[in-house]
């Protein structure tokens, strides 16, 4: 009989001070529990056991059971004490996430086994020279999988590990010196350094982007004729059950009745389809939205909200996520997600009319079945899966499990190395694209990525605020590169701003002060106001033209903000010239429209000489 509590593991524990109480009494302690429909609370594991098994709430959704265990037997046995107090101590004090625990666990494991293989006996006798001979071997170990030395964040974890260890024995029999006194794990992992950051994981490029996009419509447009013909096919399966014995008898009988009539060449190219329905409405998802890949498995029925504002309708997609400990957040989508989310929440109904009965079959029976209460925390999920391991239980969807099918499906279309962050960082990017002008393809999606958007953000407190410091981060990372792009000798540009920069180029006075032109280019950055009028850069930082370039394109070429560009801008000056010739032959557009025609034409020409273009039009001039 478990143990029970008027109170969850982790409040009963809050209070008490591990290091006085007695060994017997610390031996029992609750660990973890699972609440019944009652009240009362249970515990999973106790301090004395072997393994402690976390509870479900303190993991993303789509955890798999055997990535919420601590096995002590995987560690030597004698470090299990002291590690069992180091990680219950940080836990009473600091209430972490059960990623974390496990996390500062694994973490330690290398350190524990490099003692062991060395014959120390006890935490209480490791010393400073150990620890310094472990950061040497650290420093020379190969991994695994990628074959080379392990990076920075890698020896980072392993030596904070050792700081966690002493930190939390401190005033223990387990206690021992400080591993390192005027050093710290970051700095001997060279992890110290104030470099520019660059983002490891790589944009989708545009074109594998259209193929996914318009496969994954393709999905959309389709997937409730789909759901609802296989939900006829298998009230249909059942009859032909009991007339035909043989499952290919079954299956050419369906093809016949129900899918040749609709276009469906048969049952296998069939099932395909339908099943990619949720692997489609995910990405859609994770594409217009950014969120993490457990925030995607979180999404439960009612997944968003709208928001009527009279002249424009809102969608906000909700969801928890545990990434920043930001519990409940929402995110500001396009329409498109609504569609994806509508879809699935017919796909996922079958699965969840089963895993409610299965509830309450198992409750009928016990109402405190373990497997009724897990239920109870994703029945209401958006995506479910029906886990063919586990005899057809159907129960959400695994991170590993997402990632494995999001490959096949990216590898079936040509694009590889899918995986589920990639499109939070080409959201991002995309997105710092669209505060420039550049909406690409996609740009009917991204209509509410400008000022309306900050304000709408700014207003929302349920906000995921990291994936907007995301986009800042690419925002200025764009920024930063049409700098270095106007400094580049190589880059033709014209327009008030243009002789400054050009100096720049030239005179090495400014670039002594910098380490590079890349390091110049980001300090011009941080002072100079950057966005896209569609035919220049406007570096106003204030009313400027008050937005009559957008109108007026000309005005650019006498505004001393303005940078225009051969490669971005110069086919639009040329086309604006060449129609300007042609308006200079009709006769009746008034002497204020024949001023305003020779004002653009002689503009213009400025212009496209300056840019080198001025060969390309000349025959044009009569």
């Amino acid at each position: 009989m478990s143990q029970v509590m008027l109170i969850s593991a982790i409040d009963y524990c809050r209070p008490q001070k591990l290091h006085e109480l007695e060994d017997s009494v610390l031996q029992t302690l609750p660990v973890s529990s699972y609440q019944l429909t009652d009240g009362t609370h249970h515990a999973i594991s106790q301090y004395g056991d072997d393994t402690w098994r976390l509870e479900d709430a303190r993991f993303p959704s789509n955890t798999p059971d055997n990535k919420k265990k601590l096995r002590f037997k995987t560690i030597p046995n004698q470090f299990v004490e002291a590690v069992k107090f180091a990680l219950k101590h940080y836990d009473i004090k600091h209430t972490p996430s059960g990623g974390t625990i496990l996390k500062k666990f694994n973490d330690l494991k290398p350190f524990l086994n490099f003692l062991d293989n060395i014959n120390v006996q006890s935490t209480s006798n490791i010393t400073p020279l150990h620890c310094a001979n472990y950061v040497h071997q650290c420093k020379q170990e190969v991994s695994k999988q990628t074959k080379k030395t392990l990076s920075k964040i890698s020896l980072t974890h392993r030596f904070s590990a050792i700081e966690f260890l002493y930190y939390n024995l401190k005033g223990t029999q387990w206690a021992f010196e400080h591993p390192w006194v005027e050093s710290s794990a970051s700095y001997l992992a060279g992890a110290h350094s104030q470099g520019k950051k660059t983002a490891k994981t790589q944009v989708i490029p545009d074109d594998e982007l259209k193929v996914l996009i318009n496969d994954c419509n393709k999905v959309l447009e389709q997937a409730n004729e789909l759901i609802q013909l296989q939900a006829e096919i298998e009230l249909e399966r059942e009859k032909l059950a009991e007339k035909i014995n043989s499952q290919n008898g079954i299956g050419t009988a369906i093809t016949k009745q129900f899918l040749k009539p609709k276009g469906y060449s048969g049952l296998k190219g069939f099932s395909a389809l339908y099943s990619d329905i949720p692997d489609a409405m995910a990405i859609i998802i994770l594409t217009f939205s950014g969120i993490r890949i457990h925030e995607l498995s979180a999404i439960q029925i009612d997944a968003y909200r709208v928001e009527d504002n009279q002249d424009e309708v809102y969608y906000w997609l909700k969801s928890h996520s545990s990434k920043t400990y930001e519990g409940y957040t929402e995110w500001l989508v396009p329409e498109i997600v609504v569609q994806a989310i509508e879809v699935q929440k017919n796909y996922v109904k079958s699965f969840q009319q089963r895993l409610w009965q299965e509830q309450a079959e198992r409750f009928a029976q016990d109402p405190h079945d373990s497997r009724g209460l897990k239920i109870e925390n994703f029945k209401h999920h958006l995506f479910l899966t029906n886990s063919m391991k586990q005899g057809n239980q159907i129960n959400p969807l695994s991170h590993f499990a997402f990632s494995e099918r999001l490959k096949d499906f990216g590898n079936a279309l040509g694009v590889k190395g899918l995986t589920a962050h990639r499109f939070r960082r080409t959201f991002a990017v995309y997105v710092a694209q669209s505060a420039y002008g550049d909406l690409r393809y996609l740009k009917q999606h991204f209509k509410h990525w400008g000022m309306d958007m900050t304000l709408l953000y700014a207003a929302n407190k349920s906000q995921d605020e990291e994936l907007y410091d995301e986009i800042a981060v690419q925002i200025k990372s764009f920024k930063v590169a049409r700098v270095e792009e106007f400094l580049d000798e190589d880059t033709i540009i014209t327009g008030g701003l243009a002789n400054k920069l050009i100096s720049y180029r030239s005179n090495n006075e400014p670039v002594k002060t910098f380490d590079s032109r890349a390091a110049m280019a980001e300090r011009i950055s941080d002072t100079v106001h950057l966005r896209s009028t569609g035919h220049s850069w406007c570096t106003s930082d204030n009313s400027g033209c008050g937005g009559r370039s957008v109108i007026e394109g000309t005005a650019c070429v006498d505004c001393d903000e303005s940078i225009i560009e051969k490669k971005r801008h110069g086919e639009y000056f040329k086309g604006i010239y060449i129609q300007q010739l042609e308006l200079r032959q009709i006769d009746d557009i008034g002497e204020a429209g024949k001023q305003r025609v020779e004002r653009d034409i002689e503009r213009c020409e400025r212009v496209l000489k300056d840019l080198g273009m001025w060969d390309e039009v000349k025959d044009f001039v009569s």
